[in-house]
């Protein structure tokens, strides 16, 4: 880990800065299938925020001076554009409930109250919500939530009897998806799966596993890039800089006598950028660098 901290970050990172001390990376808007930015020159995205080590690189981006990072993030984002795209009443229920997710889900699933559902019920509830986003069958699911085979056949014909609008969209995706050789986002953004036609089982499986993918990630993509061309155009602030996306997260540096009066405004934009049925929530973090940042409610 630290061998790969080093030459990755520590030793490049450095040489990469321009006169001003400052880093630019290289965007692509086509680098991803599902259309999500890729970052490279450095790869920004890809910085870690989880260890010691991490939050270390992390503190040698540093706001200037007069200035904070201030920190977007879509709040359970994929989800919400499941419950949207599924209209799976539950699900919906619980997010305009403002209710734990996952706890609801296990709840849901082993029949119990959501005051009795334990950490460890909660965390193959957590597994599988967001397996099922990526097409994961029994076996992966099995290995991520930690569990025999066969309980994960259950837990998943479970989960699809409580939630059967989510089972109704993978079905329906996926026989769209070899209909038409697409599939395609909230908004109309194709991607070919030519592979969801192959003879092998193997390359058929992965394909349906993009075409269950894909609209919701390239939905999360879409409502991103839409909330960042909207908030280019319509706050034209001296004093803000957008500097970094990473997937479902939007990076600013602030001059402090307009982080009241803008902070509100870009989430209100980010939180009304893709119209969903369920509602959508920004957490905000700032900070004056970009390992020590602090959540705000605002």
């Amino acid at each position: 880990e630290i061998q790969k901290i080093y030459t990755t970050y520590v030793i490049p990172l450095p040489e990469m800065a321009d006169d001003n001390n400052r880093v630019h990376t290289h965007f692509d808007q086509l680098g991803a299938s599902t259309g999500r930015m890729s970052s490279s020159s450095p790869n920004v995205q890809n910085i870690p925020n989880q260890g010691d080590w991490g939050k270390r690189i992390r503190r040698g981006f540093i706001a200037q001076k007069g200035f904070q990072l201030v920190s977007f993030d879509y709040s359970q984002i994929e989800l919400r554009v499941a419950a949207h795209l599924t209209g799976d009443e539950r699900l919906c229920d619980f997010f305009r409930q403002g209710a734990d997710i996952h706890k609801n889900t296990a709840a849901e699933v082993f029949g119990v109250n959501a005051e009795d559902v334990t950490d460890e019920m909660r965390y193959k509830a957590k597994a599988l919500n967001f397996g099922v986003l990526y097409g994961m069958g029994a076996g992966g699911f099995a290995r991520s939530a930690r569990i025999p085979l066969e309980e994960a056949r259950d837990f998943i014909e479970n989960y699809f009897a409580k939630f059967p609008g989510i089972y109704e969209y993978v079905e329906k995706t996926k026989e769209m998806v070899r209909e038409k050789g697409y599939a395609e986002t909230m908004f109309g953004r194709k991607r070919y799966i030519p592979e969801i036609y192959s003879t092998t089982p193997q390359l058929r499986a992965q394909a349906e596993r993009m075409a269950i993918n894909h609209p919701i990630q390239g939905t999360l993509a879409d409502i991103t890039k839409m909330a960042m061309v909207e908030i280019a155009e319509t706050i034209q602030e001296e004093g803000l800089k957008m500097l970094v996306q990473i997937h479902d997260e939007l990076l600013f540096e602030m001059r402090n006598d307009i982080l009241g009066k803008t902070m509100g405004r870009i989430r209100e934009i980010m939180k009304e950028a893709g119209k969903l049925s369920v509602p959508v929530v920004v957490d905000i973090k700032e900070g004056i660098n970009w390992g020590e940042m602090k959540k705000l409610t605002v």
